[in-house]
Parts: C-alpha cells; structure tokens; sequence
C-alpha cells in the first residue's frame, strides 16, 4: 500500500476515534451512533450493544453523567483499504449527578485507564466501527466493580 494512503487511513481512522469520544463527552448521542456500521457493536460496561438502537438506548443511563475521556496512544493497524484495528487509551474522569448549572465539577483522580480496540470498516467511503471493546486496565476500585473483557 502507498504511504500516502495509508497515511489518509491512519488520519481518517484517527478522527473517527476522536469523534466517538467528544460526541460521548459532549452527549452527542445521535450522531455517536452514527459512527457505528448499521450491525456494528460496541462492549460497553460487559455488555455487547449491537446496533444503533441498543446503542443509543444504552446512553439514558448517562444523562447526569459529566465524562471527559482523555485519549492517548491511538495505534492504527491497516488491513487493507477498507479495513483496520486500533488501539488507544482512556484515561477516563467521571461525575454522577452533577447539573451544569453548578458550573464547572472539581476536579478528581481519573475513574481509570482503559485500553479500547476497535475494528473499523470503510463504508461507501466513510469509515464506521464494526465492533468496538474496552478493558479496564487501572480502576478506582471503590467506585468500579465493572473491569470490562
């Protein structure tokens, strides 16, 4: 493969990863789901979400959530021009209950660092997750119970 496609992958597949996380953060979750291919899935919290539906339904637990997942590390592996794997990490801060009306949360230590590998599909030219998955690899034990697969 010519470098300079790959290059283009490796950004498109980049921006995808970093699209998913400000739509997280941002409760973007119409357009979170529309990165997903139509039978796409995601293990979220050892549960296997497959669809946008599923998906988007998931995301009600999250309304008084406030997230900021920090991601580093992104690794992306070509398969070939309309497939690739990727790695990055999640240092991931969390707070339940908060309003925005109370203005900015204090800040606290991370929830954890995940490790998520993704498996992306280009689709009529736009690249979608197929089937996305996370591991909790460091955790605040007295807040999570949930390590992930």
């Amino acid at each position: 493969m010519e470098r300079s496609l790959a290059r283009a992958i490796e950004w498109d597949c980049t921006q995808h990863i970093l699209k998913f996380y400000r739509y997280l953060d941002e409760k973007r979750y119409q357009e979170l789901a529309e990165l997903f291919a139509d039978d796409g899935s995601w293990t979220r919290l050892n549960v296997e979400l497959v669809g946008k539906g599923n998906i988007l339904e998931a995301m009600r637990e999250r309304d008084d959530w406030l997230t900021a997942h920090l991601v580093t590390n992104v690794c992306v592996d070509i398969i070939d021009d309309v497939h690739a794997n990727t790695t990055q990490y999640i240092t991931l801060y969390r707070h339940e209950g908060w309003k925005e009306s109370k203005g900015p949360a204090p800040v606290v230590l991370p929830l954890g660092v995940l490790r998520h590998r993704d498996q992306l599909v280009c689709i009529n030219g736009e690249w979608k997750f197929q089937r996305k998955t996370s591991r909790a690899i460091m955790v605040n034990r007295e807040r999570v119970t949930i390590y992930g697969n």
